[in-house]
């Protein structure tokens, strides 16, 4: 009987060596004044940590300087971990990290009800079967972004109901995208030490950390999920692929504009023809479907969200038409200094190995022009949520130009690159560190006064709050940001002691006597009270007693 032949291994892009010992080397003069400024650098950033007496980012950099320049002048031995212990260390310190800062910043008040609130109130909804209903504004959620994939996360409310969850969530799902990182780079490159490393670099991204630390989004989740998608093509596993696609579409309807991407990449540099143009085709009928019809209907009204494309067109096919027919002129808008500070922004932390793939750079090019085409500057700012659909890529075509450069270039190369790219990393992510500070994190007497007042609303009152209190306040029915709704709410929350209210000019507060609080003023939908709107002086005025007090929060009753 014949055997079958056995499928060969891949062989490492670099060989894998034995651990030698280091040879002696003459001790370099300014090595220990590097040392020592290490030393000093370091302790220095733990006690600005500890006092804030300087910025810890600031500090954090001449201490990452200081290492660089001492490896470069006498390198050290890397110890011999086992990269799937790096893994494993890697994804539980970020999880663990991203869990502290994201919910200490909400515990310190510096989450916002758009999104965190929207999406807590959201999923509450969702996990007591009352459906997809938000109140900022009062709609179906899904005529604002449509993201099914918020059901999954129902269930976390069960047992433990409110932001906190959800921020715990969010951080260890974009750590659990490390594994897919490490997975494609063990795969493509044959080795797992430097799928380690990429893994790191994925942890340590400073768009990863802008995503995460901006409250909550459901379109953050697609992050792993398209990065898993990528790693089950490279398996060549159809099921699984189609899943993780299915998942990612659900983060929100503009999910479909990285599929896109997929299908270029699975097409042009897997050679999987009909398998890309399948996905690709299926995406881009499907962004037409969901903002066409979809979400117009349980919106009432057109998609909202192409406001931003305007000059391009009204509809999804008029942009892309004006994409395809007026190539030129769309894209010389592009050649600003903001956008191109945007790319020098991504591409600096892996040193440009994306540009070494351009087949990589082909299937990146959908999300990134949906944020280079955009007429708002968050769009293409490096630390925002809108980096979701970009971040997988780059990954991807950071692991494809490194392997390309260990191609052409073997030996020392590759090492130095990857060992650049860390540093770079490093220095870019470096205001994370901020959020290490023990000023930011431990919470002062105005944050406590806050809990006190907010322990007092109760459960299932209206409430419209400023919007520092909306995330702690989600877990009912009714809940507006000041002063939107403002005459259909039992209670009111404010902070006095920032009044007059910046961004409000036409609200008016005005306090009878200790017990009696008078406001007067007209809010736009959007929360902002609208110049054109102001009250005339025949509105009534809202009469509201003080039901409690502590420091400059006021809890107010409707009378």
């Amino acid at each position: 009987m014949k055997e079958e032949p056995q499928p060969q291994a891949r062989r490492p892009l670099i060989p894998k060596e034995e651990p030698q010992p280091l040879a002696r080397r003459p001790l370099l003069l300014g090595s220990p004044v590097l040392d020592l400024g290490c030393l000093l650098a370091g302790a220095a950033l733990l006690s600005a940590l500890a006092w804030w007496w300087w910025r810890p980012d600031e500090l954090f950099l001449l201490l990452l300087g200081l290492i660089a320049v001492r490896l470069w002048l006498a390198p050290v031995a890397i110890p011999a971990w086992r990269p799937r212990r790096v893994l494993v260390i890697g994804i539980l310190a970020y999880a663990a990290i991203f869990s502290f800062i994201t919910v200490t910043r909400h515990l310190t008040l510096l989450t916002h009800a758009l999104d965190l609130g929207y999406y807590v109130q959201l999923t509450w909804n969702l996990a007591r079967g009352a459906g997809p209903l938000v109140s900022l504004p009062e709609m179906n959620a899904w005529g604002d972004h449509f993201s099914p994939v918020m059901y999954l996360l129902a269930p976390l409310f069960w047992v433990a109901p409110g932001a906190v969850a959800l921020l715990v969530a969010q951080a260890v799902a974009l750590a659990v995208g490390a594994l897919a990182v490490f997975g494609i780079a063990a795969r493509r490159l044959g080795d797992e030490r430097p799928a380690a490393v990429f893994a790191l670099l994925y942890l340590v991204n400073p768009s990863l950390h802008g995503i995460n630390v901006r409250d909550f989004h459901a379109a953050a989740l697609a992050v792993p999920l398209l990065l898993a998608a990528i790693y089950f093509a490279e398996r060549d596993s159809p099921w699984l692929f189609t899943l993780a696609v299915v998942l990612a579409l659900g983060t929100r309807e503009d999910a479909t504009i990285p599929v896109v991407g997929l299908g270029i990449w699975l097409a042009l540099a897997k050679r999987r023809w009909l398998w890309g143009g399948v996905t690709a085709m299926a995406a881009v009928a499907l962004l037409v479907v969901d903002t066409r019809w979809l979400i117009p209907h349980f919106r009432g009204a057109p998609y909202p969200h192409l406001g931003r494309y305007a000059h391009l067109g009204r509809a999804v096919p008029e942009i892309m038409a004006a994409l395809l027919l007026h190539p030129f002129r769309t894209l010389g808008a592009l050649w600003g200094l903001p956008r191109l500070s945007y790319l020098g922004y991504l591409l600096g932390p892996l040193v440009f190995l994306p540009l070494l793939a351009p087949i990589e750079l082909l299937a990146l090019l959908p999300a990134l022009l949906e944020n280079l085409l955009g007429q708002d500057p968050v769009l293409f700012y490096h630390r925002t949520q809108y980096q979701s659909f970009v971040l997988p890529f780059l990954m991807n075509g950071a692991i494809a130009g490194y392997a390309r450069l260990a191609r052409a270039r073997p030996g020392p190369w590759p090492p130095r690159a990857l060992t650049a790219a860390m540093i770079s990393s490093l220095a870019f992510a470096s205001p994370t560190v901020n959020d290490l500070a023990v000023q930011r994190f431990w919470p002062r007497a105005e944050h406590r006064q806050a809990w006190e007042v907010m322990a007092e609303v109760p459960r299932d009152a209206s409430i419209s709050a400023q919007d520092q209190y909306v995330a702690h306040l989600s877990l009912r029915p009714l809940v507006f940001v000041f002063p939107v709704s403002l005459e259909k709410a039992q209670y009111a929350l404010v902070n006095a002691e920032s009044y007059p209210w910046r961004g409000l000019p036409d609200v008016r507060m005005r306090q009878e006597d200790r017990d009696v609080v008078t406001i007067a003023g007209v809010a736009s939908e959007s929360g902002v009270a609208s110049p054109a709107a102001a009250a005339p002086p025949s509105t009534p005025e809202l009469r509201f007693r003080v039901k409690y007090r502590a420091g400059p929060h006021l809890l107010l009753e409707r009378q």
